[in-house]
């Protein structure tokens, strides 16, 4: 995992419920744009989803990357407890916010949980990687909004999806695993007998999510060939490498490989 820099007191009482919000930092006195993150008082339903998440520390992580890399030119704050999302939007006082509920994280908990037969990481730690990927996935929506890129409307779902990804696979060490288990979830939701409307977006996602992990390291992710289109060998190399030099040049600055 990408080092952690913030020191923040855990817990395991209902202690981070009893306030509401917890602000987390950090700040700078910079003009770049930093994450700064709101824990509203939960629902009873949403404790358990809640406590998972702080406790987790993802959302302080993440903040500090986006420190670390510059990748904000805005603020931006990251609200757990929201009543819809994920969803990135823009307040009345033009504050850019991504929402997200706690629910969201007990719908993948859901998911994981129903398909314990599949190989994969533990039930919570799936969730924690799906809720990952739908971050950074929101954090583009705010760069693409708040910056020049040369993105397009119609190419801003696919693009804030590379982005997540190549953004996990190449700044953290166990990135590629974080964000293949986005792609299951994307996968699972696809099978789901409710899913009517987005079962071909979602496929669609499965795929570009393990096509650039593939083509972030070929050799070591060839099993990943199995479920991709016969063509994907060299075509997945060179979307990682095409999308991996447009980020590059929206942030001005060299991303790991």
């Amino acid at each position: 995992m990408y080092r952690h820099y913030i020191n923040v007191l855990h817990t395991t009482t209902a202690a981070l419920f009893i306030t509401l919000c917890f602000l987390a930092l950090p700040v700078t006195a910079t003009a770049q744009g930093t994450l700064r993150i709101v824990y509203e008082l939960p629902e009873p339903e949403d404790i358990a989803a809640a406590r998972i998440i702080y406790q987790s520390e993802l959302a302080e992580e993440v903040a500090q990357i986006v420190e670390d890399w510059k990748l904000l030119k805005k603020d931006v704050t990251l609200r757990f407890g929201a009543v819809v999302g994920p969803h990135f939007t823009v307040l009345r006082n033009d504050a850019l916010e991504i929402q997200i509920p706690y629910a969201f994280l007990t719908e993948m908990l859901a998911l994981f949980n129903s398909r314990s037969t599949i190989e994969q990481d533990t039930p919570t730690t799936s969730a924690l990687n799906a809720l990952h990927h739908a971050i950074y996935h929101e954090i583009g929506h705010a760069i693409i909004y708040s910056q020049k890129t040369g993105i397009s409307e119609k190419q801003e779902e696919e693009a804030v999806d590379n982005l997540s990804a190549i953004l996990l696979i190449s700044v953290y060490e166990d990135g590629a695993k974080i964000a293949a288990s986005a792609a299951k979830a994307f996968q699972l939701l696809a099978t789901e007998p409710d899913n009517t409307e987005h079962t071909k977006d979602d496929i669609r996602r499965v795929k570009g999510i393990n096509c650039l992990i593939y083509g972030s390291n070929p050799d070591k992710y060839q099993d990943l060939l199995d479920d991709l289109p016969p063509d994907s060998m060299n075509f997945c190399q060179k979307e990682f490498l095409t999308h991996h030099k447009l980020w590059e040049k929206v942030f001005n600055i060299p991303l790991p490989d």
